[in-house]
């Protein structure tokens, strides 16, 4: 029960909104059910009527027969198309709150797992939620109202078929419940089987060239045969158990059904009941039977839907980013690491003691062997990881500290090693750097990129799509546009995390100048190996054996 209360509360801040719709579908099929039993006391009155050559009423019961078949065809139409609505609208509101929330989620905590892991649990997972919310649970209270109206009407007609009839569909909703256990686990397992599935397809299609380069066509086809068998195991399994489950629920609903017919025929004989009557008999023994079988089938989908909601409570219960007090971006931005130290796990240094300041305005290039640890430095600066000890802030020309945060990104204007375009246009691309940049902001941005003269020769501009990963871009053209889209946001601090690297030494050099002639106030931090970055810095940086120390080589090269 407890467990209960909390996969409820969990679940309430998306339900809220939509209770109303829900309690109008719940309405209509409810509505539908006593529409139903009042069909199978219809069609009695009908038959009796013919029977006994009363045309004119069996005209007029035949007449209220099809309006109410007609009407509850089309209270079904209705509920089809809001059930619908409700359940793309309510998938979608599930689907923002956890993205939101992973989003907001330690990204060290996030890596744990694979992007197709993640994109089953907020698609499958979120469906399964969604539609047992929409149509299971408004039809167990419609299949609690056939059970009443029609175990009311037969226990009218005939007690003793009545009783018997209740008695024996119980049985059926305990053993499903008892059943539902198992499959619980089974569902967990095909849900995880899904997600390695999607994932290895997934990686598949982004590393395309990879695999044609390496030969690996037969591995990867092999890979996902294995993956495939796996799910396949799992899916059987579960099927086995849903179809054993489903025939001894089945045999107790025929058990009740020939019974009714066989008492029917036999009170016939006797001639102690109407053609009618047997035919209301048989309705509505059925309409008692149907309810213990779909409430039967329902409590499998209902555990279903509570082991999908765990694996969605699972990733919001992932470490959260530390968020401090919103300040507003301030330029001549300061960077202080103060004795810090980073391992990713126990007793595995990557940074140890990092003590050095970075001044506001300075241009400094972070080198060291792969490996050292320059990304690390990064993701810590960003806040997507924390020191392990030590201290490291912002400060500006007064002084002041500024903690670093997920709320100090702002600061930030970032370029990372690899292709980190969007799907959409290069003008998508670029704003995203700056949502209300100008035209010429965007042309300033691309000349300083060294990327207006390639666009300008594409038929459609900065309309030109350049598809998934800026699949339809050479690398130095994506990496130019990247660059572009840094300079666009015009934020105190720029990283660039090996930018230049797809770039001819005259267009780095060229890019590296733009950047140095921004302003002093920008602060800007360069990984490279390239002799021509390290000219045009002020400082060199090198990380040797988790140390950050300055380098006096760039005294050497530069003459300074």
């Amino acid at each position: 029960m407890r467990k209960t209360r909390q996969l409820i509360q969990w679940i309430k801040p998306n339900l809220m909104q939509f209770i109303p719709v829900l309690a109008v579908i719940m309405l209509i099929q409810v509505l539908g059910s006593l529409m139903s039993v009042a069909t199978a006391l219809a069609s009695k009155n009908m038959i009796d009527y013919a029977v006994a050559n009363e045309l004119r009423l069996a005209a007029i019961v035949a007449g209220v027969f099809v309006l109410l078949v007609i009407g509850n065809l089309l209270m079904q139409v209705g509920v089809s198309l809001l059930s619908v609505r409700v359940t793309e609208s309510l998938s979608n509101s599930m689907r923002q709150r956890v993205f939101h929330r992973l989003l907001g989620t330690e990204w060290q905590s996030l890596t744990a797992y694979h992007s197709g892991d993640l994109l089953t649990r907020m698609t499958s997972d979120v469906s399964n939620i969604t539609n047992t919310i929409v149509n299971v649970i408004p039809g167990m209270f419609a299949l609690a109202a056939q059970l009443v109206a029609s175990f009311s009407a037969l226990l009218y007609f005939e007690p003793y078929l009545a009783v018997f009839a209740f008695v024996l569909g119980p049985c059926s909703v305990i053993f499903s419940r008892i059943w539902g256990r198992t499959l619980k686990h089974l569902q967990i397992k095909v849900q995880e089987s899904e997600s390695a599935y999607r994932s290895h397809l997934q990686e598949a299609l982004q590393n395309f060239i990879v695999i044609k380069c390496f030969g690996l066509e037969k591995h990867n086809e092999d890979s996902l045969q294995r993956l495939h068998e796996n799910r396949m195991k799992w899916v059987i399994k579960k099927n086995k158990k849903t179809l054993a489950a489903n025939n001894m629920i089945a045999l107790g609903y025929w058990s009740g059904y020939m019974l009714a017919f066989g008492w029917g025929a036999y009170r016939l004989s006797q001639k102690a009941i109407s053609f009618g009557t047997m035919t209301a008999f048989l309705q509505l023994v059925q309409q008692v039977q149907g309810p213990f079988v779909g409430l039967a089938r329902t409590i499998p989908k209902l555990i279903n839907m509570t082991a999908s909601m765990e694996r969605l409570i699972e990733l919001e219960d992932m470490e959260r980013e530390k968020i401090t007090e919103r300040v507003p971006v301030i330029q001549d931005v300061g960077i202080v690491f103060q004795d810090v130290h980073f391992d990713y796990s126990p007793g595995r240094a990557v940074l140890s003691n990092v003590t050095i300041q970075i001044l506001p305005g300075q241009l400094v290039a972070l080198v060291g062997s792969s490996g050292e640890g320059k990304t690390t430095l990064i993701r810590l600066l960003l806040s997507l990881i924390r020191p392990t000890s030590g201290e490291l802030y912002f400060t500006d020309r007064n002084g002041r500290r500024y903690e670093v945060s997920a709320t100090t990104r702002d600061w930030f204007t970032y370029v990372p090693q690899e292709n980190t375009l969007f799907s959409g246009t290069i003008a998508d691309n670029l704003l995203s750097g700056k949502p209300d940049a100008t035209m010429e902001e965007m042309e300033m941005a691309l000349r300083m990129a060294c990327a207006a003269d390639f666009i300008v020769k594409l038929p459609q501009g900065l309309d030109t799509v350049v598809g998934e990963r800026g699949l339809r871009l050479s690398e130095g053209q994506a990496q130019r546009i990247a660059i572009a889209r840094a300079f666009l946001r015009k934020a105190p601090v720029m990283i660039f995390d090996e930018a230049t690297s797809a770039l001819d030494v005259e267009t780095e050099k060229h890019v590296l100048q733009a950047m140095k002639d921004m302003g002093d106030s920008r602060t800007c931090l360069i990984i490279t190996h390239r002799l021509t970055a390290l000219k045009i810095c002020s400082r060199v940086l090198r990380i040797e054996d988790g140390k950050l120390v300055e380098d006096f080589e760039k005294i050497m090269l530069t003459g300074k």
